[in-house]
């Protein structure tokens, strides 16, 4: 069964809540400073909207916005610093009928 929640702030439209995304990181060990990891986040169905959060920030930090997304949303850091070294989260959305997902279970990043 789906769960219907009234997100707020949304002006008493009901918003249906999706099953979680599952968030993966490449490589997934031994990421050291100045590498690269590509954050992917598998959808259990197609999106028009992936949002990327990393710790400690408000907001999404990137976002795939290309029109429908299917299957894997990927997300580059780029040259990786110790600041980086947080939890990720991610959630999609789509838009027939309006629904947000539930954030995906944290990632950690771990720089050496």
């Amino acid at each position: 069964p789906t769960a219907v929640s009234l997100s707020p702030g949304c002006s008493g439209l009901w918003h249906q809540w999706l099953p979680r995304p599952s968030l993966s990181l490449h490589p997934s060990q031994g990421v050291s400073l100045g590498d690269t990891v590509t954050l992917r986040c598998h959808l259990p169905r197609p999106a028009a909207r992936v949002d990327l959060y990393k710790e400690g920030y408000s907001g999404f930090e990137k976002q795939a916005d290309m029109g429908m997304v299917h299957d894997v949303a990927e997300f580059l850091l780029v040259s990786v610093k110790m600041e980086d070294a947080v939890r990720y989260q991610c959630q999609y959305q789509v838009l027939e009928p309006p629904g947000t997902s539930k954030m995906s279970v944290p990632v950690e990043l771990v720089v050496t």
